[in-house]
């Protein structure tokens, strides 16, 4: 990128001479930085700010490995600076934030201002929805019992709906940033991401019943928690008296979350039910015409996930070999009217 010496000059005339306007990057992931600091350098979407928006953090852009800075902080941004960047070809900002974590609370923050930009690209928004949303989750698993969290869980699954349900080209364009690798966070926000979009695909558009159908399927395992990692990372046959254990996590994360009464009682009963089969075959009732359809929805798309998803004991199948499966050694375990609204959901 080859940008004029007089924007540079323009650049840092804007900024203060109190504050470091050149930082230089070291030869590893971060960045070589001013004495004292422990910070790092984050990407940010260069269309973040509106004129007149306040700006929380001093902005930088990257120029010949440089990081240079461009905007100070609690300064408002004007239409100039937008138009700045766009002159002369500058498509990323960075800020500087102690670690990732932070990085992600910046934009989690900013999530609906992110979504909403039509100037930024749909594959940024996903990447950015995707990151903030499986950092909540891991947060949510990590403390289970947090009122805050889980309020946090909530205002993802609202943001995931609002994404999803503006083009299902989202859809593909989130689903692709999914990693084959399993891990409780990713697999959450899997779920929740086919089975809002397969509520969607059957015609299922109320927010509130969306919303429920969201916030069980991010927490459809958070029992798990309760479970000794040992039997859930075991790369082996579990014996009966582990699989047993196993079994009771529906109803592990159906205490956990009844007691904290923060969403709502049907889809506390997804969680709890979330195993159950119609042929009767399921855990941890048994039941099978007692189960509910939105149930239904977060079970073919857990089991689908998990299918598709390398386990310490197997290797992901591919997505077209788990459907044959399911359609033909499942028939009596899922909804065929599910089945076939989720084989064409998969269908670009």
């Amino acid at each position: 990128m080859k940008i004029p010496y007089f924007f540079l000059r323009f650049a840092i005339l804007t900024a203060s001479a109190t504050h470091v306007i050149l930082l230089r990057m070291g030869g590893g992931a971060g960045a070589e930085l001013a004495e004292g600091s422990e910070a790092s350098f984050f990407r940010i979407p260069v269309n973040l700010y509106q004129a007149g928006d306040i700006i929380e953090e001093d902005l930088y852009f990257l120029y010949q490995s440089n990081y240079l800075l461009y905007r100070l902080k609690n300064l408002p941004w004007k239409v100039e600076d937008q138009k700045q960047l766009e002159s002369f070809g500058i498509e990323n900002l960075f800020i500087r934030c102690g670690n990732k974590r932070d990085h992600r609370q910046f934009l989690e923050i900013h999530l609906n201002r992110i979504l909403d930009e039509p100037k930024i690209p749909s594959k940024e928004k996903a990447k950015i929805l995707y990151e903030t949303s499986v950092s909540i989750v891991e947060e949510v698993f990590s403390q289970p019992t947090s009122s805050e969290y889980l309020k946090r869980s909530l205002g993802s699954v609202k943001h995931s709906i609002d994404y999803l349900s503006r083009d299902k080209s989202h859809f593909f364009d989130l689903m692709s940033l999914a990693k084959s690798d399993f891990s409780e966070y990713t697999h959450a926000l899997h779920v929740a991401a086919y089975s809002i979009t397969l509520a969607r695909e059957l015609g299922i558009r109320a927010f509130n019943q969306a919303s429920s159908i969201g916030v069980a399927s991010i927490l459809h395992d958070i029992g798990k928690v309760r479970i000794d990692p040992a039997i859930l990372n075991k790369g082996e046959v579990l014996t009966e008296e582990e699989m047993r254990e196993v079994q009771k996590h529906p109803i592990y994360g159906y205490e956990m979350v009844h007691r904290l009464g923060s969403i709502p009682s049907i889809s506390e009963q997804m969680i709890l039910h979330h195993h159950e089969r119609p042929n009767g075959k399921g855990y941890p009732k048994g039941l099978s015409s007692e189960i509910h359809f939105f149930t239904k929805i977060i079970s073919l798309c857990d089991c689908f996930d998990l299918m598709t998803s390398d386990r310490i004991y197997k290797k992901a199948m591919k997505p077209i070999d788990a459907i044959e499966y399911l359609k033909t050694e499942c028939v009596d375990e899922y909804d065929h009217r599910l089945l076939v609204n989720f084989i064409k959901m998969l269908k670009r």
